[in-house]
């Protein structure tokens, strides 16, 4: 039996906020729920330090500044917010759904 996977991203949530990482106000009881019974982070690190690039690496695996969003406009590949999925990059669901 295949496992189900549940990828959630909470952008701008200190961990501090939530039950699963000590937080006593019990405002986030179901996500706690969530940890408890499945897997949490203890250590995470970014390739980026804004979210859309960081999101676009969480889903491919490549860094942003690779993205075919960015490379087609280059000299100027800065990496920011201009950093999209164009459906050239295979992501995570692509892999999990070639996989059954």
């Amino acid at each position: 039996m295949r496992p189900n996977i549940v990828l959630m991203i909470a952008d701008d949530i200190p961990r501090n906020m939530l039950g699963a990482y000590g937080a006593e106000h019990g405002l986030s009881p179901h996500l706690d729920g969530l940890a408890r019974d499945g897997l949490k982070f203890d250590r995470a690190y970014t390739t980026a330090p804004l979210c859309t690039p960081s999101r676009f690496s969480l889903l491919t695996g490549r860094y942003a500044s690779n993205a075919s969003s960015i490379t087609a406009h280059r000299p100027w590949n800065l990496v920011g917010f201009n950093t999209f999925l164009t459906g050239t990059e295979p992501t995570i669901a692509h892999r999990l759904q070639r996989a059954g």
